[in-house]
């Protein structure tokens, strides 16, 4: 302390002398001062300055610039920023790159501590360039609005004689790639799902890696009800997961499609888009799997127990820092309309398969549709605008309303809209109960878009402005579109020459005969007696079958023998055939 308050004497004491010094006599004062302080003039200065003296000198021209242009800067800078990795690791020193950038004649030879001055005042010095960009937070809104999901590679991996056994360093390191391809269908990834709001976590851990199988298996196991010690459950609005493979898979798509849930899939590498998962996944690393080491564990079913304890131990009481409040407290907040309770793990499992599919609207207006587990229903669908029979619908079951369905269509901007639909009632005799009984008055179905065009063409073409016009007109067959159209007008444009008669050879066809199947004596009798009535006689039947012993009755002997009985003759005239 006695050392700074005699330095501060001195300096007052210098301060004084070039205050009162003539012209020409700061100097020797000033080299004097910086002799016995042992330092230089620009510090001399600037300590002098902290007694309060003021040294009235003019501030250099360019204080503050630089030789060192902006493009140069910035090609030294980039030359570093492209040698460094991607993990942020600097390759390349700046002395290099401006030694290169120098030689190349883009830059001027000045020291590397020059350079490094331009590049921060141009800001584009390579620790400027290698900070992240500021970046947005968002919120979600309510439990079950957001969940987020990442899954790693777990420090345990499994031996079928050891059992899970947490992960050697030494042994399944980076340099040692044999060992590790010798558990790589032994290891163990964990899945885990977070819900935004809350903090709440769901983890599990799988077989192998990640895939859209075992993707697809945590997230129904973590939307479906466990148990009363686990409030979280239902079904998010939203998930969150980064661009994968396995998580943009097209069966785990369909499944959130089918379950009305948003996807959202941010790039890859970009850790800080799902900053509360990655927490998590730090959590049950160091909180958790730090404790396996003292554990002896023999399968993946008995992880996971053991892991689900303590799971719900740390959702139960461990206090999160954003809500200072335990994550089951906060997820307990939610509405009932924010809770979306899952369908049962079957349907579930069939939605991940199912597709919409096509269906005929049928001529009372309803869809035939099969669900598993719900058998064949119809439903009605004259209540979804533009509906007409013989339309053409896409349908797949409602999961939250199953056997209910979805209608899928689209409106005049080409957007689609969902209808939900409910199966048709019927009674005991399997009659539509929304039917009206015989007698009552009956109802007619509401016309559609088609049912109007039509109505309003018809009028068009008959000049009509009733329906009963229309009909009445059809009905005494008034051509359509009379006096406005010329029906033949497609035939008279046309101007058809006369052409000369060609020369040929009349073509002549032979002679032929139509034969007709013979009859048996009781069809030839039956046929005779019906022409001549009672005129028939047994001695008639007796000449037939004289006359034709082989029992077949040629049909064109017919007439003849009708012409025979009716003149009274005995015997008809018979003909040759093809006579």
């Amino acid at each position: 302390m006695s050392l700074n308050l005699a330095k501060q004497d001195y300096l007052r004491e210098v301060a004084k002398k070039l205050t009162n010094a003539e012209f020409g006599a700061k100097t020797h004062i000033v080299e004097t001062a910086c002799t016995y302080l042992r330092v230089s003039k620009a510090q001399l200065y600037r300590e002098l300055e902290t007694v309060g003296f003021k040294s009235n000198r003019k501030q250099r021209s360019d204080k503050g610039k630089t030789l060192v242009s902006q493009e140069a800067a910035e090609l030294v800078g980039g030359i570093v920023l492209a040698a460094t990795s991607k993990t942020g690791k600097k390759r390349m020193p700046i002395n290099l790159a401006l030694e290169i950038a120098s030689d190349s004649g883009k830059a001027p030879k000045v020291s590397a501590a020059t350079i490094s001055r331009a590049m921060k005042q141009y800001f584009c010095h390579p620790t400027q360039l290698t900070t992240p960009s500021a970046h947005q937070q968002q919120r979600s809104l309510h439990p079950n609005h957001v969940w987020q999901c990442d899954a790693s590679i777990c420090v345990v991996f499994y031996l079928p004689k050891s059992g899970v056994c947490v992960m050697d360093e030494r042994q399944f390191y980076k340099n040692k790639p044999g060992n590790i391809k010798k558990i790589e269908k032994d290891r163990v990834v964990r899945y885990v799902i977070t819900d935004h709001t809350s903090g709440s976590i769901y983890f599990q851990y799988v077989w192998g890696a990640e895939s859209s199988e075992n993707l697809t298996n945590v997230f129904l196991n973590a939307i479906q009800k466990r148990s009363l010690q686990e409030p979280m459950h239902g079904v998010p609005f939203i998930f969150y997961v980064d661009q994968g493979s396995a998580n943009t898979s097209g069966l785990f798509r369909n499944l959130l499609q089918r379950l009305n849930v948003k996807f959202i899939a941010h790039a890859t590498h970009n850790s800080r888009a799902k900053g509360q998962v990655e927490q998590a996944n730090n959590l049950i690393e160091t909180q958790y799997e730090s404790t396996l080491t003292f554990k002896t564990i023999n399968s993946l079913e008995e992880l996971n127990a053991d892991a689900a304890k303590w799971r719900v131990m740390f959702n139960e009481t461990k206090i999160h820092s954003r809500t200072k409040r335990t994550r089951n407290q906060v997820w307990q907040m939610i509405r009932p309309e924010q809770l979306r309770i899952a369908p049962t793990l079957d349907l579930c499992m069939e939605l991940v398969s199912t597709a919409p599919v096509e269906r005929t609207v049928k001529g009372d207006l309803t869809v035939q549709h099969t669900i598993k587990g719900y058998g064949e229903n119809f439903y009605s669908v004259k209540h979804i605008p533009g509906i007409y029979v013989g339309a053409k619908v896409d349908v797949v079951v409602n999961p939250y309303r199953a056997p209910d369905i979805d209608v899928l269509m689209r409106n005049e901007l080409g957007e689609q809209v969902i209808y939900t639909c409910e199966p048709d009632q019927y009674d005991i005799f399997g009659q539509l109960q929304a039917s009206p009984a015989i007698g009552e008055t009956i109802q007619s179905m509401p016309d559609s878009q088609i049912d109007q065009s039509r109505k309003r063409i018809e009028k068009q073409a008959y000049g009509a402005e009733t329906q009963a016009e229309v009909d009445k007109a059809i009905k005494k067959r008034i051509p359509a579109y009379k006096g406005q159209i010329d029906p033949n007008a497609h035939v008279t444009k046309h101007e058809v020459p006369e052409y000369l008669p060609r020369a040929g050879e009349q073509m002549s066809t032979p002679q032929q005969t139509r034969k007709l199947a013979p009859l048996n004596y009781i069809q030839a009798a039956k046929q005779i007696k019906g022409l001549v009535g009672d005129l028939w006689t047994a001695e008639h039947m007796q000449m037939l079958k004289t006359t034709y012993p082989d029992g077949n009755v040629l049909q064109e002997d017919i007439q003849s023998w009708v012409d025979r009985i009716q003149s009274g003759g005995n015997k008809p005239k018979l003909k040759v055939v093809g006579e």
